[in-house]
């Protein structure tokens, strides 16, 4: 049921899971993720002039200069900006390594008009304020107005809460994988992740069933299976009748709203109650 939200914990368990499963290594798995971003990059900025990549040290990164491979192979001008170095051995030092663009330091982060931001520093496991750097980051992308494609979370804001830790990038769109995290759709995370883009990099229904995650998206799919339809031939006292207690002449605002909610609802009738001087109103 893809409408089930991974905490941020329970996505690193997914990976684990698949991993050890040994359908898809920890470096294939990032290898998906990197070129599911990049995908989404050649398809919404085909005209871009320079693509500027934010590479964080963590696995976050990894996908990072994965994405920046992929762009600099296909003969997009890529710049990497790196925030610390993988350690020796990881996935993302591996991804590192195939990544043909030399990064340089976010201190010295600098951009133009036109170009494009990845922000792939620290994605939905942070949990602390972005460095001061990131921040200065932040606040040049922000002032130039540049469109941000965040890997898996905008760095900044928290994939448990949505909650924004100091500071955060605002992304025209976000790719995640799997499932979707609580900070994707609660606030004020959801205003900064843009358009969220689930990709497919190999987890299973299955790893995902055996997580048995306990929070879910509010969508049809989530109770659609249980809610009461009524038969076309059901007479309208048998589809529930709600009857709303109005206030006086001067307070009949919230019954009202509460009347037709429950007529749009499908309440087969609905009825005010109302003083007597508040009937005219």
């Amino acid at each position: 049921m893809s409408n089930e939200l991974l905490s941020p914990e329970e996505m690193s368990e997914a990976d684990r899971l698949t991993i050890a499963a040994g359908a898809i290594d920890g470096i294939g798995l990032m290898r998906r993720a990197g070129e599911a971003v990049a995908a989404e990059i050649f398809r919404r900025y085909p005209a871009a002039k320079r693509v500027h990549v934010l590479c964080g040290p963590g696995n976050n990164g990894g996908d990072g200069y994965v994405i920046a491979r992929c762009l600099a192979t296909a003969g997009v001008d890529t710049v990497v900006w790196a925030s610390g170095t993988p350690k020796p051995g990881s996935d993302a030092a591996l991804a590192a390594g195939e990544c043909p663009v030399k990064p340089r330091s976010l201190a010295n982060f600098a951009a133009e008009a036109g170009a494009v931001v990845v922000d792939a520093l620290y994605g939905a496991g942070l949990s602390k304020p972005l460095s001061s750097e990131a921040a200065r980051t932040v606040g040049v992308v922000t002032s130039l107005a540049l469109p941000v494609v965040a890997v898996d979370l905008p760095s900044g804001v928290s994939g448990d809460s949505g909650q924004v830790l100091g500071h955060a990038f605002r992304a025209g769109v976000t790719v995640t994988f799997a499932r979707k995290k609580p900070g994707h759709l609660l606030l004020p995370g959801r205003k900064l992740c843009g358009e969220v883009v689930l990709a497919d990099i190999g987890i299973t229904d299955g790893v995902i069933a055996r997580i048995r995650p306990q929070t879910f998206e509010n969508t049809p799919a989530l109770w659609l299976d249980v809610f009461p339809i009524p038969g076309v031939d059901t007479h309208k006292y048998k589809r529930g009748h709600v009857g709303v207690f109005s206030g006086g002449p001067n307070a009949t605002g919230a019954a009202r709203l509460a009347a037709l909610a429950a007529a749009r609802i499908g309440a087969g009738a609905v009825t005010v109650l109302s003083p007597a001087n508040a009937m005219q109103v």
